[in-house]
């Protein structure tokens, strides 16, 4: 499995939101782990795989208010509220990121296995406005936004993973280098 396949693992962990008694049971804060390992050493490859590495590193402690129950109760409101708003946006920027730098690096001839990533690159900030304007209108008739802004981001998802698997299937970025060793000090 190479390196790139973690990221393709991390996203489908971010996508799966299965709660049972407060707690996610597909954790988000392994997926955005996997995520920032599998995308570590594509700086090479184009800068948009750094910058969805970096979102995918802010969800790693959103993932920990969003999906635990330690952050329930009317005390932690705000910052539960601040964190799912985030956690959307986050979802947003590395889905649009991951998108934007696999159409950035095709190879000629390749194009027909990203035919859906331009939709889905507009798709996903549109899909994370619709799911924050439902969250913070959610005691007015727009918070029906939210369910079905969350329903459209696993859509989009679901279908960004299948597209991160056909390009690891295809073997694009087998040859991308973990990052060097660092330096120990003697």
């Amino acid at each position: 499995m190479t390196r790139f396949a973690w990221a393709a693992w991390g996203l489908l962990v971010v996508v799966l939101d299965l709660p049972l008694l407060g707690w996610d049971v597909v954790p988000d804060v392994v997926g955005y782990a996997w995520l920032v390992i599998g995308l570590g050493g594509s700086a090479a490859l184009h800068p948009a795989f750094v910058r969805a590495r970096a979102a995918a590193a802010v969800g790693v402690p959103l993932s920990v208010v969003t999906g635990t129950p330690l952050f329930f109760g009317a005390r932690w409101e705000p910052l539960l509220f601040g964190a799912l708003v985030l956690g959307f946006l986050v979802w947003a920027g590395v889905v649009h990121q991951l998108l934007t730098g696999l159409l950035a690096v095709a190879p000629a001839g390749e194009e027909d296995s990203l035919r859906w990533a331009p939709a889905l690159r507009v798709a996903a900030p549109v899909v994370a406005l619709v799911a924050v304007i439902g969250v913070a209108a959610s005691s007015s008739a727009l918070g029906v936004l939210y369910p079905l802004g969350f329903v459209a981001s696993v859509v989009v998802g679901i279908l960004t993973v299948v597209l991160l698997h056909r390009v690891n299937r295809a073997g694009w970025f087998t040859d991308v280098a973990p990052p060097p060793p660092r330096a120990t000090a003697q």
